[in-house]
């Protein structure tokens, strides 16, 4: 069953002062201590737990609403829940788990559910804890009830000449636009100045085959579009980007389709990269802002330039849209592509890190290529504690491994170390019409897409004879769903007109549909007029009546009435908006 925990009600650019967490500059999945007791700052919204039991959790995947797979990283398994319920084990790979090595990566193909098809990334070994073999990705079909494997797409085997981790494993994978698999893969410790590689700017001729993003076909061949597709070296032909030191965290912008990735930082500096394809991110000889000059062990402390990187043809390099100083061990990205929540943070960005179990949210600015930073941070670096604090909204999650926007428009976070799922949700959530039935008049033009917000494009029906004298002359009505059965609150909002002032004039009739005695409610009754009219009623007295407790449907109708003696002809009811609000908590 689903838990809740309190909101709260602080402004979302409010700071919170808490105890610095160990840091894990060494990658995104080793081991920390956890933090306690979970709070959300972003002013409307609540969360709450969807899933617990887990073992070292790292990505979900959907596989329809309220129905997700959960990996565990060292056990190898796939765990499956519907309606927040443990309901079984859908595959158990043998992996090697040291260290940042395990079950890392899960995407569901793009065309899931017609094509049952999910890709997982894991670090192969014979028995769990056993001998690294290789990490790789396969594709496994779903059959509804277990994952069965299918086809291997990429594998990174050890290598008897480089280093071969066991840190910087990647395994964090999305789905682009453009219907790629786009993989981070981490350099495994690879290409430092004793044994140089391309990937990680210490070489011109010699191939890591690792430290990069990876951007590969459905089948896991090499895109002929990829910025380095023309490199003698099939393994660079994969690459979307280098330079690549580690990170567990990609989303697209969902309005310009740019990427947008996380990357862990050694001493000094994670980062928030805006990745167009070509980038060189400067591993391994810069990390944070060229002009901050950061020395650190893995680079001989010694201070480099963006002139020092090794420039693949068709390259770039590019600063980091946001640093911290001190890495926070910055893991999982993702936007908040989803009506659920409130145009005034749609589209903006949380991210998540595993050290501290912060929740981090950013603005975009207008351009969306930058965040829309204030304060000490708006040389796009935390630097202090108070300017890192700047961006939390949430705190005690407990190492924070994935951020998803599932199916039902919630946001979902993944906690490694509580092992649990937490769901982000609006205290009052905006319900739209699913379904429109006529049941006298003539539609002229729109639809539901048109009664979902006030912006002049309208539902416009035609007067048709009333049934009987004095009936109504139009009359439809709408159906949504309510995500509660029990609401605290249900409020109807409608904005409507008519083409011209018709005489004799009309009624404009909105009801409720009351589930407890199948009946309808009016809840508004007054006359058209040509110029729109706006209304919202909120019922707070028994408002689970207006909700099917079953289904959760809830049902309004419009009547327009002509008392009129005889029907008149010319004019038309436009309906501007007809909305939900419900109240949930």
């Amino acid at each position: 069953m689903y838990s809740r925990s309190h909101s709260n009600k602080v402004n979302r650019r409010s700071v919170r002062r808490y105890c610095v967490s160990i840091l894990l500059a060494s990658g995104a999945l080793a081991n920390a201590s956890p933090a306690a007791g979970q709070t959300l700052n972003l002013q409307g919204y609540f969360y709450e737990t969807v899933a617990t039991g887990l073992s070292f959790p790292t990505m979900m995947a959907f596989v329809d609403h309220n129905d997700f797979l959960v990996l565990e990283k060292n056990t190898g398994k796939v765990k499956r829940y519907v309606n927040g319920v443990f309901v079984g084990e859908v595959l158990d790979l043998a992996v090697s788990n040291q260290s940042e090595r395990g079950l890392l990566g899960i995407v569901s193909h793009p065309d899931f559910p017609q094509v049952p098809k999910f890709y997982v990334y894991y670090s192969r070994a014979t028995v769990d804890g056993g001998t690294w073999l290789d990490n790789r990705v396969e594709t496994f079909t779903w059959n509804g009830t277990t994952l069965v494997v299918d086809q291997l797409i990429a594998d990174w085997p050890p290598d008897p000449t480089q280093n071969n981790g066991p840190n910087h494993d990647g395994g964090y994978m999305v789905i682009g636009p453009d219907r790629k698999l786009y993989i981070q893969t981490g350099d495994l410790n690879r290409g430092r100045f004793n044994n140089p590689r391309i990937e990680q700017n210490t070489s011109s001729t010699a191939v890591a085959g690792v430290g990069a993003i990876e951007r590969r076909e459905l089948d896991g061949s090499a895109p002929p579009d990829n910025p380095f597709f023309s490199h003698s070296d099939p393994r660079v032909r994969n690459y979307y980007c280098y330079g690549f030191r580690n990170g567990y965290g990609m989303a697209f912008d969902p309005v310009t389709d740019i990427l947008w990735m996380t990357e862990n930082g050694s001493g000094s500096y994670d980062e928030i990269n805006y990745c167009l394809p070509g980038l060189n991110s400067g591993w391994v000889k810069i990390m944070g802002p060229d002009k901050r000059d950061a020395s650190y062990a893995e680079n001989g402390f010694q201070v480099f330039d963006a002139e020092d990187l090794f420039y693949l043809p068709g390259s770039h390099y590019r600063d980091p849209e946001f640093s911290w100083l001190a890495p926070v061990g910055v893991t999982a990205l993702e936007f908040l592509r989803s009506r659920k929540f409130y145009p005034s943070e749609r589209n903006a960005m949380f991210v998540g890190d595993i050290n501290g179990g912060r929740l981090f949210y950013f603005q975009l600015t207008p351009s969306r290529d930058e965040l829309e930073l204030f304060g000490g941070t708006l040389d796009k670096v935390a630097d202090t504690l108070e300017e890192r604090n700047q961006h939390v909204v949430g705190t005690g999650f407990a190492g924070i491994t994935d951020i998803k926007i599932g199916p039902d428009g919630y946001a979902y976070i993944v906690s490694y170390f509580n092992g649990a799922v937490y769901r982000i949700r609006p205290i009052v959530e905006t319900v739209y019409a699913t379904s429109l039935q006529m049941l006298t008049g003539v539609i002229q033009s729109g639809g539901l897409a048109e009664l979902e917000e006030s912006d002049d494009l309208k539902f416009i029906v035609r007067e048709a004879p009333p049934i009987a004298l004095g009936g109504p002359s139009v009359a439809f009505f709408i159906e949504g769903t309510s995500p509660e059965a029990s609401p605290v609150e249900v409020s109807f909002v409608a904005e409507f007109s008519t083409s011209a002032a018709p005489a004799p004039a009309t009624t404009f009739r909105t009801s409720l549909f009351n589930f407890q005695t199948n009946s309808y409610e009016i809840i508004d009754s007054r006359a058209g007029t040509a110029t729109d009219v706006s209304f919202e009623v909120s019922i707070t007295k028994n408002p689970s009546r207006f909700v099917d407790p079953t289904s959760r449907t809830i049902r309004a109708r419009f009547q327009v009435l002509d008392p009129g003696t005889l029907f008149t002809f010319g004019w038309a009811a436009r309906f501007d908006t007809a909305v939900w609000k419900v109240t949930v908590r």
